[in-house]
């Protein structure tokens, strides 16, 4: 199990320099689609709702992220808030990465205000982490 978490975190920062990688155009019309088909079921301003999905995508996969993470980091470092600072740490700088990165990809920007989306969606990821290995470290003991 030591190994499972750290290959999803590299899968799941992979998968977002590919994602990041995408034209801009390309990216839009994927978000695009995916607030047509919200919009279906709620019917929302569709500038709004494409704003909604794209900021709500970057906090997901940063969620997804921060929370591989910590679970990774938490057979190397006992102490649990330095646990909670090293994941997040690792997770939201690798959002101000992406961000740079997107900086040289057609279309894409670099956004401050995407890497605080980024690094709030590290954090809730990491906090429930922590609070899973918090639950069943004091359970199992």
């Amino acid at each position: 199990m030591k190994i499972f978490w750290p290959i999803m975190s590299l899968f799941t920062a992979v998968g977002i320099f590919f994602s990041s990688s995408i034209h801009g155009y390309a990216s839009g019309n994927a978000s695009m689609g995916i607030a047509e088909w919200v919009r279906n079921v709620i019917p929302i301003d569709p500038d709004l709702m494409n704003f909604l999905v794209r900021k709500g995508a970057h906090f997901t996969v940063y969620f997804i992220l921060g929370f591989c993470v910590a679970h990774s980091l938490k057979y190397y470092v006992k102490n649990k808030k330095s646990l909670f600072t090293y994941a997040w740490g690792i997770a939201a700088l690798y959002g101000v990465f992406d961000e740079f990165h997107q900086y040289f990809i057609p279309g894409r920007v670099c956004s401050v205000w995407d890497m605080l989306i980024n690094a709030a969606g590290a954090m809730a990821g990491v906090a429930v982490a922590f609070l899973i290995i918090a639950f069943f470290s004091t359970r199992h003991k």
